[in-house]
């Protein structure tokens, strides 16, 4: 019986232990000076990013935010020096001042949203040349991977805002017709926001459009692993009108979604313009299916992807770490009560280096019954003999004692 508890005791004993085997940790360059930093996840990180926490080198939990959409409020920004008018050539234009809150600096948000009142006969075109001012310096333009189209197609559907990474304090944006009659703006508005998905890609990968058989029109692509995509980058054959694809994103059919996207795309050499910029919001996946209208035809299909990024205060030269592959370390407060934060568009992120072990990570706590599951016909097998063996004893006794 004594040997029978002693290994009841053991048994218990290994399904409670914790393997540390998953445990890494990837070593986070040093910052170059105190303040906000920002660390990206590449596509390892990304898809372990449960129980992710930063730690110093004594193993302290460092706080962090997630750079998400809505982090941080909108903010509308008031306006101060609006000039609406046509430039020499014509052309539609606006310029403005933002009137900052007070306390606030160039750059509290990630992005403008800018937010147009304009007045025009549709259908019409027109791609927008942003350019903003630096101090004590002239105006700039932005040089956008993808041009800044505002449109109205109706009943096709319209646009009549576009984002901007917040750097300057006095812009100017003029409209360049491409179809019809460029529209003149009336007024304007702007909101400052915290949306990653807005800036630039930080990858576009590149794939291979496969047609899928028995879906006419309609082709599918897959990446090389399951990544954060962003948006797609879609060139037409031309000529091609203004059109809405249809697109699908998921594993496997059971998955698969479709996806609302209020872009449109076109290509019309002829009128020298054409739209291939997607915007979608942030989802993880390795395949995605792409259907057109009758006689629309893909060229090349550009996946976009930004990974997920995480914010947190670093002092200059400390050696940091990102813990991966077990549980959280709870950090005490929240950096969420903190004033607004002006590090993702202003500086550069921080790289995680190569994979090594982690004697400082915490393993994941499983439920009692997981740990368990493995053992549990050798525990049900060994509890019944005890049981017998106890039984068979008190059997035992009860007949001597009847004799």
């Amino acid at each position: 019986m004594k040997r029978a508890a002693a290994l009841l005791v053991l048994l218990a004993l290994a399904c409670s232990r914790e393997d540390r085997a998953s445990l890494h940790r990837r070593p986070i360059a040093p910052a170059q000076s105190s303040g906000w930093a920002r660390l990206n996840f590449d596509a390892e990180a990304q898809r372990q990013k449960r129980g992710a926490w930063i730690g110093d080198a004594a193993g302290r939990s460092i706080p962090f935010l997630e750079a998400r959409e809505g982090l941080w409020e909108s903010r509308t920004l008031p306006l101060e020096n609006l000039l609406t008018g046509r430039d020499p050539e014509g052309r539609p234009t606006v310029e403005f001042t933002l009137k900052l809150p007070e306390g606030w600096q160039v750059g509290e948000r990630e992005s403008l949203k800018l937010d147009f009142d304009l007045e025009g006969r549709a259908p019409w075109v027109t791609q927008v040349k942003a350019e903003r001012q630096r101090e004590g310096g002239g105006f700039i333009a932005y040089d956008p991977a993808s041009p800044l189209h505002l449109y109205d197609l109706s009943p096709s559907g319209s646009r009549r805002s576009l984002d901007l990474p917040w750097d300057g304090q006095r812009y100017r944006l003029t409209l360049l017709v491409s179809q019809g009659e460029a529209p003149r703006i009336r007024g304007l508005s702007a909101r400052a926001e915290t949306r990653p998905e807005a800036l630039e890609a930080e990858l576009a990968l590149e794939g291979t459009l496969t047609a899928e058989p028995g879906k006419p029109r309609t082709w599918r692509l897959t990446l090389p692993d399951t990544d954060r995509i962003v948006g797609l980058d879609l060139l037409l054959a031309p000529p091609a009108a203004p059109l809405r694809p249809d697109i699908r994103i998921g594993e496997s059919p059971e998955e698969d979604r479709v996806w609302s996207c209020s872009d449109l795309v076109w290509n019309l050499p002829a009128l020298n313009t054409r739209a291939t910029r997607l915007a979608l919001a942030p989802v993880q996946a390795k395949t995605l299916t792409l259907t057109l209208p009758e006689g629309a035809t893909p060229q090349s299909l550009r996946v976009l992807v930004r990974r997920e990024a995480l914010i947190f205060p670093a002092e200059a030269g400390q050696a940091y770490a990102l813990h991966l592959g077990g549980e959280a370390k709870p950090a005490p407060g929240s950096l969420g009560a903190l004033p607004s934060i002006r590090t993702l568009a202003s500086r550069a992120p921080l790289s995680l280096g190569p994979r090594e072990s982690d004697d400082q990570g915490l393993p994941r706590r499983e439920g009692a019954d997981q740990r368990a599951r493995p053992w549990m016909p050798w525990v049900a097998g060994l509890a019944l003999l005890v049981l017998g063996a106890v039984a068979w004893r008190l059997f035992r006794q009860e007949k001597d004692l009847a004799e």
